[in-house]
C-alpha cells in the first residue's frame, strides 16, 4: 500500500511538471528569447529561411527544427498558390490551394477554439481566389498570417498535408471508378 501511495505521488508530481512545462511554453509563444518563437520549445534553434519571413514574422527570430520544417511546407504551398494564374474555375490550382489552406486553417482554429478575431481562416476568408488581382490576393493571403498572429505552423502543416492527401485520394478514386465502368 505504501508503494502505491508513493507511485501515486510520483505520478502526480510528474503531471504537475508537465502542466507547468506546457504553461511555460505557451507563455513564450511569439516572444523573443532563447526558445522557439512559435512553439516556445528549447530544442536546437536557428533562423527559419522559409522564404516568407516578413509574412510569417520569422525573419529575425530563432525557431526549432519542427517549426522550420512546418514553415517550409506552408510557405511552399502559399508560394505555389500565389504563382498560379487567376481563373474562374473551381478546379484551378489557385482555388484548390486556397481551399486547402483555408480548410487546414479552419481545422486548427477549431482545435484550439480560437476567438473569431484571431482566426486565420476568418482572415483568409477576406480574399477571393477568383476575383482578386495578383497583388490584392498576395497581400490578403500573407496579411492574414500577421493579422491573426498565427503561431501553430506545425499543426497547420499537418492539416495542410492531410487536405492535400485527401485530394489525391479523391482523384485516385475517380480514376479507378472511371476504369471500372
Amino acid at each position: 500500500m505504501i508503494q502505491n501511495e508513493k507511485d501515486l505521488k510520483n505520478t502526480e508530481n510528474f503531471l504537475l511538471a508537465l502542466v507547468g512545462e506546457a504553461e511555460t511554453r505557451a507563455a513564450r509563444i511569439r516572444k523573443a528569447g532563447p526558445w522557439c518563437f512559435f512553439c516556445g520549445g528549447e530544442q536546437a534553434l536557428a533562423s527559419c529561411r522559409c522564404g516568407l519571413p516578413e509574412s510569417f514574422q520569422c525573419g529575425n527570430q530563432r525557431v526549432c527544427a519542427d517549426c522550420r520544417a512546418a514553415h517550409a511546407i506552408v510557405s511552399n504551398h502559399v508560394k505555389a498558390m500565389l504563382a498560379a494564374k487567376i481563373t474562374d474555375r473551381s478546379s484551378s490550382i489557385r482555388a484548390k490551394k486556397y481551399y486547402q489552406l483555408h480548410n487546414a486553417a479552419e481545422a486548427v482554429d477549431e482545435k484550439y477554439g480560437t476567438p473569431l478575431e484571431k482566426q486565420l481562416q476568418c482572415a483568409l476568408s477576406q480574399v477571393c481566389p477568383f476575383d482578386d488581382e495578383r497583388a490584392e490576393f498576395r497581400a490578403g493571403i500573407l496579411g492574414a498570417f500577421a493579422q491573426s498572429q498565427f503561431s501553430d505552423y506545425q499543426m497547420l502543416a499537418k492539416e495542410l498535408q492531410r487536405e492535400t492527401e485527401a485530394e489525391i485520394r479523391h482523384h485516385i478514386a475517380r480514376l479507378f471508378s472511371s476504369c471500372a465502368m
